[in-house]
């Protein structure tokens, strides 16, 4: 019985659901983000994905790898702010001659 009830805890059901895989709504939470910006995301390839839906001809039932949540987070990972380009400053005369 305490092997039942340590199993429906809210700690112990994070671990079971990244074992067997996460859906749209739990990335949705993670991100904060719209179910729409991830179904996207799979659509894109940047967000690898698996059907598991009974008919493949009807709505998609998405299922995330914590594999490719790990793949995808590593990929949008920031890095240093780029330094702006240094441009030359023009001159005033133009040579529509050149020596």
């Amino acid at each position: 019985m305490s092997s039942l009830l340590a199993k429906l805890t809210p700690h112990s059901e994070q671990p079971y659901a990244a074992a067997r895989g996460l859906t749209v709504r739990d990335v949705v939470r993670r991100y904060r983000v719209g179910e729409d910006k991830v179904r996207a995301w799979i659509a894109r390839g940047e967000l690898r994905a698996i059907n598991t839906a009974a008919v493949l001809c009807g709505r998609p039932r998405w299922v995330i790898l914590a594999d490719s949540l790990t793949e995808f987070e590593r990929a949008r990972l920031g890095g240093p702010v780029p330094k702006p380009i240094q441009r030359k400053g023009q001159t005033s005369e133009i040579d529509f001659f050149p020596d």
